[in-house]
């Protein structure tokens, strides 16, 4: 791919020229999504956001920036020791904002709770469910998840819940790290999601 690099209040957007005509529309879903998680949260990266856009969910596959991070099913990977958000475009308006979202949380909670290469003290529960919150959208299937993990007396200890426990499905952790936030929220408010 031939890059270029667009350049936003927030963002180094890395595109190729078949990509031209879509830059105005992502920077647009990027700058507003930074707007509301940095409100949200009431933090400002002190750097701007690389962000490394992709036309296709195949094309994407293809990325080495992080190899093995895109196997199938990802639809998207923001890499937190250069703080890179790395995705493809081929998704509704919707769609696209929301994955721009959940990614872009990702660099913020990386910026505000930091990370060891050795070890990393973060829930998944925690980082997935915090994405999936901010992006602020419950598929029916996630609900569903929520729901049967709740009637059948399955909900874990959210203190010692670190992986995917006894759960046919990856999405179960972000659904209930979403369904947590939520909780948090609605208990005490956006304040008590900042101090968590």
């Amino acid at each position: 791919f031939d890059w270029h690099i667009y350049t936003t209040d927030h963002f180094e957007i890395y595109y190729y020229p078949e990509l031209d005509q879509h830059l105005e529309r992502i920077a647009s879903y990027a700058e507003s999504a930074y707007q509301k998680i940095s409100a949200d949260l009431r933090h400002e990266l002190a750097f701007p956001v690389p962000l490394v856009i992709f036309k296709t969910h195949s094309e994407f596959q293809q990325q080495n920036i992080f190899p093995g991070a895109s196997p199938e099913g990802v639809g998207a990977f923001a890499e937190p020791y250069r703080d890179r958000i790395v995705l493809p475009i081929d998704e509704p308006p919707d769609g696209l904002y929301r994955l721009i979202t959940h990614e872009l949380t990702h660099i913020f909670m990386f910026d505000i709770i930091p990370r060891g290469l050795i070890q990393n003290q973060v829930p998944l529960w925690v980082d997935e469910g915090m994405a999936d919150y901010m992006a602020d959208v419950w598929r029916p299937l996630d609900m569903m998840m929520v729901r049967d993990v709740s009637v059948s007396d399955n909900v874990p200890s959210m203190t010692s819940f670190e992986g995917y426990g006894n759960f046919g499905s990856v999405r179960v952790v972000y659904n209930l790290g979403h369904a947590a936030f939520e909780f948090i929220e609605d208990r005490w408010g956006l304040e008590g999601v900042r101090q968590f």
